[in-house]
Order: structure tokens, then sequence, then C-alpha cells
């Protein structure tokens, strides 16, 4: 909870839990006192040529694209790295963003951010500016860490442009060109720059205490038309990894080699390739660069335990396995799922092709993993977890309580974070709709209001607003529908200004690239309609919209909804 008033710093860095319930979930075996930079530590003294990272940068030459950092040699970059943090001027408490592909530097900024006292800000790589400035006038990051260019979209320049508007920004940080915009060049600064030989890098000292305190902000995008962070702690983090008990699942085995096609900067691939593999001493597998075959190939040549992907990638890695099989031999299960729940066939398809078990997951930034199924259906939460009684009436919002639950919630515009303590019970909404039993089983049913999105989280409202500045659009609502083949998608229903000039898909998809919608959030499926549903008070009647969805193949002949 928070203690005593001040300012927004001060509260975020004060959130903690109630000490009754540290206490209970400490005993529990839930929490702990040490960190994810204690199991580093550990790791690299005892096995320091132990490989905690195995990455592929695709844009390297043939032959140096895989790149493979030791525990040794990790653990001397996050202190290296948190000292430049110092260099910089971040003091505990404060918040550091940064937007970078899935690199070692990536991993070890995350940890250096820890282990300064920090709170990381991690951006998903397809927010562009408008979305990015949301973050960081919201988070009040005082240092921001993006490429020069990444994917062809110019991340140095964009921020750049975002900084006079930014009080709170201190430092502008560039990986690559970092002149050409006036920038602390990282590689310089940070990489190539020994801080922790200065003396302010050897004062750099372990702060205690800082398990069950805020380290990770994870912002949401598309929540009530509004950006909000969730506040995770390491112990809100590790709870996803001590909850683990099916025999079959994730687990907690030593050594494993865990990898995901997620970015690096979304919370699913933080928890399973940076924080799961130093709690376990084990090795952290990610792509730069997405590529089927190449991530196959890869897998093989780390030793890949165990994958966790969306519906999506699995989707392309089993075409491309059945194309050309790779021998991984060590494979032990592939975990799918994300926000929406794995097809049937689809999970079946992956039992036969790769010969593991295959368990869906269901999660959410709120508490990470939340439940895990060996079929599609009703899940079962993972220990700990609780969610309210079922009353009989149908899908309602789903609340949740536990160890791995985020500390607060922070909506961007509100002077401070709430607390999830705040009133003593630790409910939090997930923007989820389910129906739940008391065995513990839940079933996801459908977000809440206008979230959407399976791999990101779609912001409804801006695609909506950039639907209706086209000439043609009249009316424009944006609404999930599910794909049997990469779960749940957006779609776009129009009404068009005149019927016989309706726009087409590929023009809009064009119109809403130029308005600065990334390329993730595009609808993939358009319909056009005479009118949208609406109640007496003239309000979009989403769940309306989206059942009439399901009656019907894409595209074919229907009557209008209602």
């Amino acid at each position: 909870m928070t203690r005593g008033t001040g300012t927004a710093e001060r509260r975020l860095l004060e959130l903690t839990a109630p000490d009754e319930v540290v206490r209970r979930f400490r005993a529990a075996g839930w929490w702990r006192e040490e960190t994810f930079l204690d199991d580093l530590r550990r790791t690299a003294a005892g096995a320091p040529q132990r490989p905690a990272i195995v990455a592929e940068r695709m844009l390297r030459p043939e032959g140096e694209r895989r790149v493979t950092v030791t525990y040794g040699q990790l653990a001397l970059y996050v202190d290296r790295f948190a000292a430049a943090l110092a260099s910089l001027g971040v003091a505990p408490g404060d918040p550091v963003a940064y937007q970078l592909p899935n690199r070692w530097e990536t991993a070890a900024l995350t940890l250096a951010c820890w282990r300064a006292g920090a709170v990381a800000v991690p951006v998903l790589p397809t927010v562009r500016a408008h979305g990015l400035r949301h973050i960081l006038d919201g988070t009040r990051a005082r240092v921001c860490v993006v490429p020069d260019a990444w994917e062809g979209f110019p991340h140095a320049e964009a921020l750049a442009d975002l900084a006079p508007g930014l009080p709170w920004l201190r430092h502008r940080v560039v990986v690559g060109d970092a002149a050409a915009t006036g920038a602390v060049d990282f590689t310089a600064h940070f990489v190539r720059t020994p801080h922790e030989r200065t003396g302010a890098g050897r004062r750099l000292a372990p702060l205690p205490g800082r398990a069950d305190r805020p380290a990770l902000l994870i912002s949401v995008m598309g929540l009530r038309d509004a950006y909000t962070s969730v506040v995770h702690s390491p112990d809100t983090l590790y709870a996803n990894i001590s909850a683990q008990h099916l025999p079959e699942g994730p687990g907690r085995r030593p050594g494993e080699v865990f990898l995901s096609t997620l970015p690096l900067t979304s919370l699913a691939s933080l928890l399973y390739t940076v924080c799961w593999p130093l709690a376990v001493g084990g090795t952290g597998v990610w792509q730069d660069v997405w590529d089927p075959g190449r991530c196959l190939d890869l897998m093989a040549y780390a030793g890949v335990d165990q994958v966790y992907a969306e519906p999506a990638y699995f989707a392309e890695l089993l075409t491309t396995q059945r194309q050309r099989p790779r021998d991984l031999e060590r494979l032990r299960l592939v975990l799918s799922g994300g926000r929406t729940s794995t097809p049937e066939p689809l999970a079946a398809e992956l039992r036969e092709v790769f010969g593991v078990p295959v368990l869906s997951a269901w999660g959410a930034p709120e508490l990470g993993m939340g439940a895990l199924s060996a079929a599609a259906g009703e899940s079962r939460l993972l220990r700990g977890l609780e969610v309210p009684a079922a009353d009989g009436t149908g899908p309602a919002p789903l609340r949740v309580r536990g160890p791995s639950v985020a500390l607060a919630t922070w909506r961007h515009g509100a002077a401070v974070p709430v607390s999830t303590w705040e009133d003593g019970d630790g409910w939090l909404d997930t923007g989820d709709l389910a129906t739940t039993d008391a065995g513990g089983g839940i079933r996801v049913r459908a977000r809440a209001g206008t979230r959407t999105g399976a791999i990101f989280m779609v912001p409804v409202a801006e695609v909506e607003e950039a639907l209706l500045t086209h000439p043609r659009v009249g009316e424009a609502a944006v609404v999930a529908y599910t794909d049997p083949e990469h779960g749940e998608l957006p779609c776009a229903v129009v009404v068009p200004v005149a019927w016989d000039r309706p726009p087409g898909p590929a023009e809009l998809r064009e119109h809403l690239t130029a308005h600065g919608i990334a390329e993730a959030f595009l609808p993939t499926r358009l319909e056009v309609v005479g009118a949208l549903p609406r109640d007496e008070e003239g309000r979009l009647r989403r769940a309306a919209l989206r059942a009439w969805l399901l009656r019907g193949r894409p595209g074919s002949p229907r009557p209008a909804p209602v």
C-alpha cells in the first residue's frame, strides 16, 4: 500500500502489499526476499561460462548472426549499464523507458534498471510516436532508449520530435546513429565505457529489500480508451514461476532453455526468457526479426526445452516444420496462448508435428500467466490466484487476487498510481469477461469494453478515429473476431458515405498507415454495413456487433447487425 503523501515518484517507490500479505505470500513460497539479480549473481559465480542468452541478429552477415552471452558476461554488463544509468542522473524509483528489438542489450538493460533501483518501462516495438508520447508522459520516464530506426520506422527522429513536450525526459539514448538527433550513444556510453570501474560504479551497492517493491511498468493500450500502466515487483513476477506445479507444465527444472517469439519488451517474453531462465540457471533464446525457418534452426542449435508463442506464430512454425523437419530432440513443451485461447485444431496439429505436450495459456498484463489448460475450453488457475465465486448469471468482469497480481495501476494522466491493496482486499479487474466455477476453473469469453487483439493490444479508439477521417467513411467501429488459425484479430465495421463507392480494405489500411497506425494494429477484416447497432441513447452496442460477426463467414451476405 502507499504510505503518506508526496510526489508521484515517492508514491511509486513506496508501493507494496500490506506487511501481513507479504509475510503470508513468502511463507507459502510464492514470494521471496531474493530477486532475479541474486539468481544472476549466484549462477555467474558458480558457472560463469554457462549461456544466459542465445540470440540471433538477422541483419548481420551470415556466420555472425548468433550471439551467446554467458552468465559472467551478463553480470558484468548489468553492473556496467546500471552505473551508466546512474551517471545520467537516474535515481532509485525513476522510470526508464526503452523500445528496443529482441537483443541481449534489452535484457541487460532491464536488469540494470533493477540493479540501479530504477523502474523499467518496456515499450512494444509496434508503438509509434502517438503511443510513445502517451507512455513517456504518463510514466514520467527520465530516460528513453530507442534504436535509430527499426523495421522502417525512424524511432530516434520521432523521439527527438517528442522531447520538447516531455518535461520529465532528461536524456534520449539511441542505439545506432545517435549523432544525427543529438542523443546519447548507447554503444559508446553503455556498452564500451567501463562505468563499473569508476568510483561511482563501485559505490553502486545492491539496494536491500526491493523484492516486493515496484520494478516494472507495463503499459496497456486500449483499456477503456486510455493508456494505463500496471506496476509489477520482482515478487509478483516471481510468483508466475513459483506457482508452477503441473508435472507437464513449464515447471522449475534447473538449466532449461526457453524461447519466446514475442517482443522482449512484452511482459510475456520478459517473464519467459529473462526472469524464468535466471530463476533456474537456464538460458533465454530469441530472434530480433521473426523468421519461422530460422527460428526452428535456432531452437535446434540452442537445444530449446520449451517454447512459448501466440497461435499466429505457431501456425507459421507448423507449416515450416512440415516442409523441412528439424531435429528438436530436447523440446519437451509447447506453450500457446495469451489473451485468447488456442484453437483446438491448431493444438492437435502442434502435438502431432512436434510430438510433445501442448498447453494453452491465458494471461494478462495485470498478472502475467494466469491459467493453463491441456485442451481448448476451461483453464485452471495457477496456485495462489483467486477469482470471485460464480453467481451463475453468465460471463462477468474477471477480477483476480493473488501473489502474481500487479501492485498497482497507473492511469496515464492521473497524479499517482492506485494501489491494488489500497482498500486492503487486493482484487484487480483484468478487463476480461469470463465464467468461473468453485474449483478454480475459468473460461475467458471476451474482452470487456473495447479491448481487442491477440499478439498486441489494439488501441481501438485511435484506429476508429483514424478511420473516421477517411472521406468515404461515415461511421466506423473496430471489434474483435476469432480467426481459427491466428486467434483474436481486429475487424473494421464501416458505414460508407455512399453505397456505390465504399472504401476497400487495402485503401483503408493505407489510410490508417498514413495516420500513424502501426501495422500490427491494422484491421485484418472489413465489413461494410448500412448502420451500426446502437442503444436508445445512441451508444454503440459492441457485444451485439461481435455476436453478429460470429454468425457468418467473413464477407458472406447476411442481414445487417441489429
